[in-house]
């Protein structure tokens, strides 16, 4: 298993970003463990550093970073005795740790290159008489920097040691650019740690790695940083991060934001980082454009123009108190002694909030507030009220009129500060939101691919349950994987942008554009018949192959997609789910043009019965009992899909091989795991929890955009974590396993559990039950007697639970609870209460 997961390739970027970093936290690391070498363990000490260490060995190895990885793999290995016996180690262990942390120290410096680096990037900087690049003309822009390299410009060829160099003449020195907005980040082992390491780092962010949590205080109370981003679960100290970060907010001119990233989804933990003073919570997995965007969203807060006050009091000592203060926090601000003036200022000042007096002559608080509200450009500017009246009844009045705040006088600078900078910040985030919702990304030209979504899903609405006009076309980059790894994720997005603005430029302007997927474009359009899309589409792949993009001159081939919508297009997942199905079939095409509507034309189709059966929500889901023979356990059931078709009822083992085959099985899982969900919210409702057990493929995974949707399904719905139990298959994992292997570890962050069903004893050898995160294996139904005890003590001393299927017999009941199996699944088996104190209800399989 360790060699498979080091045999990953990373984009060199991402490699580069890790590399970079390396050095600083193997300093911070053999530190703490010298420490603790000299002056004794402190149990604590020694399980967070053998859990880093661990951490940071697996993250070598991805990166290729094999013998960094192997020698932290060894200190590892030599905590782990001390660790798992919760003591510390003695005399003799210490002087071993000793020994293996000084045999990091060649390590320790950034130049130093690792065997499993490519061979390009264990070259040596540019020097005289080479080339700048060892496989290009010309390096991209800042690309040895990216390699930690700082001195890979052009060097002359120098001077023999016995001359003087001519004096240069003086030159003046040219300002440093102020980097942008400070963003520091609590190093996690995450993947996706590197990919914003590097994302913020083009985005002209000065950001860095912080190794723990101590490191993090101490920098907010020096020179704070505009952002703070962490990875938080139940194990975080949040509870330390809270009464210094309140600390170094108060100073209201400068507001340090907090982007907390959960592995977990229940409520607590999300609670638990909005009291530390996180400004949002974004649930693991997650993409990095939704990562990155939120993180440049309050990052670039700061960044943004000053507050526009408009303060309206005709008592004139008030009024010029209250701007003293606001701008010396640096806000913007104007003040107006008449209330009827404000009228005509508005439109001139465009204030982001106005602070009023309630009582005014010719015109108070409430009627200034009315005559506000009626123009349209203001029904959402925050109106506070600032007012030494008491009487609560007119308070509540004021606020009844459309203020959104009301302030006592006398009142405290700091107060009126922050109770200002807070209602601003919020309007100037929502109004940010709805203008993205509305428009077209300003650099790129396309939509949000949300925004494209919501309005496909509206349009098909309104057809009610008829056929819709208009279709989508779906273009997608050939060999996007091969192609990122050979220039690189920078040069590659900068593909991605030109290709987007290619297909705007052939695009009509009724047409819906947004990105889709990793590479690929989605284009929706109401209106436009299917003829007319797939001249389009035939557009698009031909005048593609005459053009170059990116900075590199990179040749491109395009796949196109047509579906136009039917009767059966009546939701956007099956929608998509076609358009993924026709894609397919496009890159097989000889013009690399495929049309949804010619690819099955007989209508009694399997594939045709799956699609209907998503748009109309028509499958059914039966339940067969899984029954605890070892152990105390609560009802369990496996979900089993079925179809009715007239009189013909299609099972899950006709149904799941012909979704896959027509690119609709993404689509189909989802649909169970949607009502699997539901069915477990509602009986614990009615105080009756159960497990469920829902087969999914692989497949059905590929997209990372799913997790997120589990993720979020799960946390609005209340589902107990634990409840839901997602089952993949040996067979399938067996040809892609490095797909579950990545997949694994984020289902159990949201809050599910996981079996792995059709277990031998090939599975237990490789390693699987050991290195997977699983809870459950089912045995293969056809393991030999033999072979029975090997499995199921292989997962038992992993803590795993064994589950036998198809049982229908009580002796073959009988001779899997004398073999320690824990779970019997049955087939048309229903034994005598007596004999497994349990009953089977009356389902079939």
């Amino acid at each position: 298993m360790a060699s498979q997961l080091s045999q990953q390739k990373p984009d060199a970027e991402l490699q580069a970003a890790f590399r970079q970093h390396l050095p600083q936290r193997l300093r911070t690391l053999l530190r703490r463990a010298r420490a603790q070498c000299r002056s004794g363990w402190d149990c604590n000490v020694l399980h967070t550093l053998h859990d880093e260490i661990a951490q940071l060995a697996g993250a070598c190895g991805r990166y290729g970073l094999l013998e960094t990885g192997e020698r932290l793999l060894a200190l590892e290995s030599a905590l782990a005795p001390a660790v798992s016996a919760n003591q510390v180690p003695d005399a003799a262990a210490t002087t071993s740790i000793d020994a293996l942390l000084d045999s990091l120290r060649p390590h320790l410096q950034q130049s130093s290159r690792g065997p499993g680096l490519p061979a390009w990037m264990q070259d040596p900087p540019p020097i005289a008489g080479k080339a700048p690049f060892p496989r290009c003309d010309t390096p991209p822009p800042g690309y040895w920097l990216q390699l930690g390299i700082t001195d890979a410009g052009p060097v002359t060829h120098a001077a023999a040691a016995n001359e003087v160099p001519a004096p240069q003449p003086d030159i003046p020195p040219v300002p440093d650019h102020p980097r942008g907005p400070r963003v520091r980040i609590i190093n996690d082992d995450d993947p996706l740690i590197n990919e914003l390491l590097l994302r913020l780092d083009q985005h002209g962010c000065d950001v860095a790695l912080l190794d723990h949590m101590p490191g993090l205080l101490e920098q907010l109370r020096g020179a704070t940083p505009d952002l703070i981003i962490l990875i938080a679960d139940a194990r975080t100290p949040l509870e330390q991060l809270a009464a210094t970060l309140r600390e170094a907010r108060r100073d209201p001119a400068h507001r340090v934001h907090l982007l907390a990233l959960l592995r977990e989804t229940d409520v607590e933990l999300r609670l638990r980082a909005l009291r530390a003073g996180a400004d949002r919570c974004i649930a693991l997995p997650a993409t990095p454009g939704e990562t990155v965007g939120a993180a440049l969203e309050l990052a670039m807060v700061d960044e943004e123009s000053p507050y526009r006050i408009l303060i309206v009091d005709d008592d004139a000592p008030q009024a010029l108190f209250a701007q003293a203060i606001l701008r010396r926090a640096g806000m913007e601000t104007r003040v107006l002694g008449e209330s009827l003036a404000v009228l005509e200022e508005l439109d001139r000042f465009q204030p982001d909030l106005l602070l009023l007096d309630l009582n005014m002559p010719d015109c108070d608080g409430f009627e200034l507030t009315a005559l506000i509200r009626e123009r349209e450009g203001y029904v959402n500017t925050p109106i506070v009220f600032l007012s030494g009246d008491q009487d609560e009844d007119r308070q509540f009045a004021a606020l009844d009129a459309g203020g959104d705040d009301f302030l006592m006088k006398p009142i405290r600078p700091t107060h009126l500060v922050a109770a200002v900078t807070n209602r601003v910040r919020r309007a100037r985030a929502a109004a940010s939101r709805t203008r993205r919702r509305r428009r077209r990304d300003a650099a790129t030209g396309l939509h949000e691919r949300a925004q494209l979504l919501d309005a496909l899903s509206e349009h098909l609405a309104a057809a009610g349950g008829y056929a819709a006009q208009g279709g989508l076309l779906a273009v997608e980059l050939r060999d996007a994987t091969i192609l990122r790894d050979r220039i690189g994720l920078a040069a590659f997005d900068q593909v991605l942008t030109q290709l987007g603005d290619f297909i705007l430029r052939h695009a009509r302007t009724s047409y819906m554009t947004a990105r889709h997927g990793h590479a690929a474009f989605l284009i929706f359009s109401p209106a436009r018949s299917e003829r007319e899309l797939v001249a389009l589409a035939t557009e698009l792949v031909t005048a593609a192959d005459d053009e170059r993009f990116g900075a590199q001159a990179t040749a491109v081939r395009l796949d196109a997609a047509v579906c136009a919508f039917d009767a059966t297009t009546s939701e956007s997942a099956v929608a998509l789910a076609a358009v993924q199905h026709t894609l397919t079939v496009a890159r097989i095409q000889p013009d690399r043009v495929a049309v949804h509507s010619t690819l099955a034309p007989d209508p009694n189709a399997l594939a045709q019965r799956i699609s209907a059966a998503l748009a109309h929500g028509s499958f059914d889901l039966v339940f067969q009992p899984i029954i605890p023979i070892r152990g105390g356990a609560g009802p369990h059931y496996q979900a089993l899909l079925r179809l009715q078709h007239g009189e013909q009822e299609f099972l899950a083992a006709e149904l799941i091989p012909a979704a896959i085959r027509a690119g609709y099985i993404a689509a189909v899982d989802a649909w169970v795991v949607d009502h699997c969900i539901g069915i477990l919210a509602q009986h614990q409702r009615d105080g009756d929890p159960v497990c469920l057990f829902a087969s999914q493929s692989l497949q059905g995974w590929a997209d990372h955009g799913r997790r997120g949707q589990l993720s979020a399904r799960l946390a609005t719905s209340g589902v107990t974590p634990g409840s839901l139990v997602l089952e993949f298959r040996c067979e399938e994992a067996r040809n892609n396993l490095r797909a579950l292997v990545e997949l694994a570890p984020e289902l159990k962050r949201v809050g599910v559990r996981l079996c792995l069903a059709g277990v031998d004893t090939d599975a237990v050898s490789a390693g699987w039950i050991g290195h997977l995160p699983l809870d459950f294996i089912k045995l293969a139904p056809d393991l030999a007697d033999g072979d029975l005890d090997t499995v199921v003590r292989g997962a038992h001393s992993h803590n795993l639970r064994v589950i036998a299927p198809r049982i229908e017999t009580v002796a073959r009941a009988e001779a899997l609870r004398a073999a320690s199996v824990d779970m019997l699944q049955g087939n048309h088996f229903r034994p005598p209460a007596a004999e497994l104190d349990h009953s089977f209800p009356e389902q079939g399989s």
